[in-house]
């Protein structure tokens, strides 16, 4: 909460430091779509030994590669300054293995291999408020560059496996003497749970804006994302601007 209210804090007294620029200069709106690629590397935790019964998915998710789209609404307060709200999502990267499960009801029987599939999966999004500085250059094409902060929020599935045993009274066929013994019945339950993280991240960007008229353009630009989730999010990607 104490991280929030800086952010919040920062973002506030950044627009203050951009608002007297709107008597010298004529504001610009602008909107964007964008279509990007994420590129994920998580944190890892090394735990010994090893979790069983799919634990370890919780604590150890796997790195990948994902497509994803946001749009943004922000405005030129000068030719140089600007300031951006947005919001992008990355598509769930899902994973699907089969796993062992070790005997954790301690009979002393030898029970045949126990097998399950593990499905696991994670997702970002983020709502970010960044600070843009674009340097004048003549032409259509201008580079700039963002910072800022961005609210992610981060939702990992994963299976846990469990053994459940049933056991059956003995029986006499016929009523006779012969008592016939049974095996016991061993299944395997799994359980799909969701954790959900939500932090702040530190968010760095880089555009190369190319101007077709003066209303519409093409931003390919690059995110990065780090801090408070466990994770770096890489972007690149490419966005259509409407401004008027």
């Amino acid at each position: 909460m104490l991280k929030f209210t800086h952010a919040v804090g920062v973002s506030a007294l950044l627009l203050c430091l951009l608002l007297p620029t709107l008597a010298n200069a004529q504001t610009r709106v602008y909107v964007t779509g964008e279509f990007f690629a994420e590129a994920m590397q998580l944190s890892r935790t090394t735990v010994s030994p090893e979790l069983a019964n799919g634990l370890s998915d919780l604590v150890n998710p796997d790195d990948g590669v994902t497509v994803g789209g946001g749009g943004r609404i922000g405005a030129f307060f000068t030719p140089v300054w600007s300031l951006e709200f947005g919001f992008d999502a990355g598509k769930a990267v899902g994973d699907e293995r089969t796993r062992s499960l070790g005997n954790s009801i301690g009979l002393p029987l030898l029970l045949p291999s126990l097998q399950y599939v593990a499905r696991t999966s994670q997702q970002f999004t983020a709502a970010s408020v960044l600070v843009g500085y674009h340097p004048v250059v003549r032409g259509r094409i201008q580079p700039g560059f963002r910072g800022g902060v961005s609210f992610m929020r981060a939702e990992r599935q994963y299976a846990v496996a469990s053994i459940s045993l049933e056991t059956l009274t003995p029986t006499r066929p016929g009523g006779g003497g012969v008592i016939v013994p049974t095996l016991p019945t061993i299944a395997i339950a799994t359980s799909q749970y969701i954790a959900v993280n939500n932090g702040l991240t530190a968010t760095l960007a880089a555009e190369v804006a190319i101007d077709f008229t003066e209303h519409f353009g093409v931003v390919p630009e690059i995110r990065a994302h780090a801090g408070g989730i466990g994770a770096i999010l890489l972007r690149p990607g490419v966005a259509l601007r409407w401004r008027w």
